[in-house]
């Protein structure tokens, strides 16, 4: 089969690969119909492990031959048991993790920091692999307890985003008070979906910072959140505007940055949470007064199976607007083009996805497919 592999940091290359092999009773395959690109999979591209600093605090190299992409839908074209055979033929979402559920964490309820996890798309938990799995490919493997199948009206697209989302569910409820007004720093797919739950938790106002103008484009098409642009206005200055008031009770970054981090976190109202989204490895140093009154810091890290259930929940019932945020698609073959427009600063694409089965668009002189990518400047 046709596969987007990362080689190394910084080379991808369309591959031919060997099908992916089902082992246990679980395994089912999927032909994949749609393959989001996460802002992950670029932290991947270039040589970092974004899974390992979230869940481990540390950096982990990656081996070579990945096959990146884990948030995707397609259908089920073959199962290895009996108890799964009434999913052939269907279209589903998958969840991209599973967990050992042995281990401290997953015993305690926090399977999201398990240290066995194995996930799609990374080459977390599988051990050594000739390829590892994921959905930048034609057919990518999946669990059949852990699938969901799709509405009618719900598209592929769109449930693919599902894997977006649970990381905003999660990150929502490490909140105390996710009632209170919010900001989110970082209005990317990961922003906007903290933005909507935090909305649908029952927060007044919810205002997201960015200055991105593509952003700032599907930002307007959802509803109920207050947009903000840190190039025209600080972003102090409009909490006050939206609501009358010198802080916020929740603050979600999805940035991570010190910049970011350091000029928001004296936003923080009493006894309101600062939920870090996007861990790096980088040094940061603030005065502890700013944790005084009981504030509290804290990351989100992955998602837990109630939050990947719940997202599904929410995108079957239309509780949120996923699809206003996938504004490219591509053809598998294409890959190269869709990571240039999302490497390009500004980003020129706010979420592009991947369709295997779909037939290449004539592209211009400009922007030539490649069956390979090399990012300059990376070892």
């Amino acid at each position: 089969m046709i596969a987007v592999v990362l080689r190394k940091p910084g080379l991808l290359e369309l591959a031919d690969v060997p099908m992916p092999a089902l082992v246990t009773d679980r395994d089912i395959l999927i032909r994949v119909e749609a393959c989001g690109i996460c802002g992950s999979d670029l932290r991947y591209a270039i040589g970092e492990n974004p899974w390992a600093l979230h869940t481990l605090g540390r950096h982990v190299p990656n081996p070579p031959n990945i096959i990146l992409g884990h948030e995707y839908s397609g259908v089920v074209v073959e199962v290895n048991s009996r108890a799964y055979e009434h999913l052939l033929g269907l279209r589903v979402g998958a969840q991209a993790f599973r967990v050992c559920g042995q281990c401290e964490f997953c015993r305690s309820g926090r399977e999201n920091l398990c240290r066995s996890t194995i996930h799609m798309g990374h080459a977390q938990g599988w051990g050594h692999q000739e390829y590892y799995p994921g959905a930048y490919a034609e057919y990518c493997l999946a669990w059949g307890d852990l699938v969901y199948p799709l509405p009618d009206h719900v598209s592929c697209d769109e449930a693919a985003l599902a894997d977006v989302l649970c990381v905003g569910v999660h990150t929502v409820t490490r909140a105390v008070n996710p009632a209170g007004d919010a900001i989110c720093i970082g209005g990317g797919p990961i922003g906007l979906s903290i933005a909507q739950v935090a909305k649908l938790r029952g927060a007044a106002h919810v205002l997201v910072s960015e200055p991105s103008p593509i952003a700032k484009d599907v930002l307007a098409q959802i509803p109920g959140l207050i947009a903000v642009d840190p190039g025209r206005e600080s972003i102090a200055d409009a909490i006050l505007r939206a609501t009358g008031s010198a802080g916020v009770t929740t603050i979600y970054n999805s940035t991570g940055t010190a910049e970011t981090i350091l000029e928001t976190l004296p936003l923080l109202s009493e006894s309101g949470t600062y939920v870090n989204v996007a861990v790096h490895d980088t040094p940061l140093t603030f005065n502890a007064m700013a944790l005084g009154s009981e504030r509290s810091f804290t990351s989100s890290s992955n998602a837990f199976y109630r939050d990947v259930a719940e997202a599904y929940e929410m995108i079957f019932t239309g509780k949120v607007k996923m699809a206003p945020m996938i504004t490219h698609h591509f053809a598998l073959e294409d890959f190269a083009q869709a990571f240039d427009l999302l490497f390009q600063i500004p980003k020129q694409s706010f979420k592009a996805t991947l369709h295997p089965g779909r037939k290449r668009e004539p592209l211009t002189h400009e922007t030539p497919a490649r069956a390979r990518l090399v990012l300059a400047g990376v070892e």
